[in-house]
């Protein structure tokens, strides 16, 4: 009897320790919010068998309260796991513009089946293991969307970027018109945001990349209206500086800049450059007309030293100078061509008499070689001529070798006794 006594003696402690054991476990658990409460009724039970002297009862009650107190609070630290990594995925989501719905949604669903619980070995509990399932499912579905929609303000964002370095750029346009080409693309930016928001992903990268490229087009527009701005008014300028008017160039500066002002890009930019071109072209023609009127007077002075000078060429090249002076550049090409035919037309002419002056010479020759007694006279008539020619008088000279010409008569009418044979 005394050691049956003895026996349940140790039973008894043994089973008051691992209720002890349990109540300690459950104290520490406690301290997170996992929901040990069919914990605590299994260490209630331990007791009530414990006062009964049930000890094997009290024994198996505490070691099963103590098992599924560390079974609930795993499950519990897994649901919560999960449940951070939603949040932060929610939040995420939140930052980049997308709808987080379907987080809050998957949260409180999992909320609901922890609450409604489940039964297992016949013991009502949390179901925090369906609850991680849950969310865990939600969270790989989650990721896949984030990944996604994170590209997409991405994307946004680098329009975003776009459309500012757009608005830094400005420094012609007057405010107002400016805002109202911003407008555009804050709008299709809007759209995007909304696109992305409802989870309409590629329609949001669509119109982000369309808000990005326009805004870089317009950019490079303008930039290009401010270069053509910029090689207008140079050019001009220089035009200025040397008295030559551009009216048409200036008109066509005047017209960009208000366009330009007017935030009317594209039809800035193509006015501007017309005026870069129209400013060139007046300077490329006053350097031709000029060089020209310069190599037409250096002909004329190297002829004119020569001591026959055309006045027709003279006074086209007069005409030039003065057309060259008022700008009419077209025309004082015109008339340097007109100076250039007369000299060269008085060349030739020169060039013939001299040709027909060195014939008539050795004519004279071959008058003297046969006798004829009127080669002294045509010899006179050929040196009033060669002195008529270097004194430039072309007409005189010419007549005086016609007479010369005549008295010499045809090769086959010669005869040393008379000056020509008559029929």
């Amino acid at each position: 009897m005394a050691e049956r006594s003895r026996l349940f003696g140790r039973r008894a402690e043994e089973a008051a320790a691992a209720i002890d054991r349990a109540v300690a476990l459950l104290d520490v658990f406690r301290l997170s919010k996992v929901d040990v409460s069919p914990a605590v009724r299994l260490v209630t039970q331990a007791r009530e068998a414990l006062d009964r002297k049930d000890s094997d009862s009290a024994l198996a009650f505490a070691a099963r309260s103590e098992r599924l107190a560390a079974t609930l609070e795993e499950r519990y630290r897994g649901a919560q796991k999960a449940l951070a990594a939603i949040r932060e995925i929610e939040n995420r989501a939140r930052a980049v513009g997308l709808d987080p719905s379907p987080f809050l949604t998957a949260i409180a669903d999992a909320r609901r089946v922890a609450r409604e619980g489940t039964v297992e070995d016949g013991i009502s509990i949390a179901n925090y293991l369906q609850a991680r399932t849950i969310l865990e499912a939600a969270l790989t579905k989650g990721r896949d969307l984030l990944q996604r929609a994170e590209a997409i303000a991405n994307d946004i964002y680098t329009a975003e970027l776009a459309l500012d370095a757009l608005k830094d750029a400005n420094g012609h346009m007057d405010h107002v018109e400016f805002e109202r080409v911003l407008a555009g693309g804050r709008s299709l930016i809007e759209r995007a945001r909304q696109a992305l928001a409802r989870g309409d992903f590629d329609t949001a990268g669509g119109i982000a990349r369309k808000a990005e490229a326009g805004a870089r087009r317009t950019k490079l527009a303008y930039q290009d209206a401010i270069r053509a701005l910029a090689d207008a008014e140079r050019s001009i300028a220089e035009l200025r500086a040397q008295g030559t008017p551009a009216p048409g160039a200036e008109r066509l500066l005047e017209q960009g800049t208000l366009l330009l002002r007017r935030a009317k890009i594209a039809e800035a930019k193509d006015a501007l450059e017309q005026a870069a071109r129209e400013a060139m072209r007046i300077a490329a023609d006053a350097r031709r007309a000029a060089l020209s009127v310069k190599e037409a007077e250096e002909s004329l002075s190297t002829v004119a030293r020569s001591g026959f000078l055309p006045e027709e060429a003279q006074q086209s090249l007069r005409d030039a100078r003065r057309a060259l002076a008022e700008n009419r550049y077209e025309r004082a090409e015109e008339l340097v061509a007109d100076a250039r035919r007369a000299l060269g037309k008085r060349l030739e002419l020169r060039d013939r008499l001299a040709r027909t002056i060195e014939e008539t010479k050795r004519k004279v020759e071959q008058l003297r070689a046969i006798g004829t007694d009127y080669a002294n006279d045509v010899e006179e008539m050929v040196l009033r001529a060669e002195r008529e020619f270097e004194n430039g008088d072309f007409a005189t000279s010419s007549e005086d070798l016609k007479i010369a010409t005549l008295l010499i008569g045809p090769p086959g009418d010669r005869n040393p006794s008379g000056k020509a044979r008559v029929a």
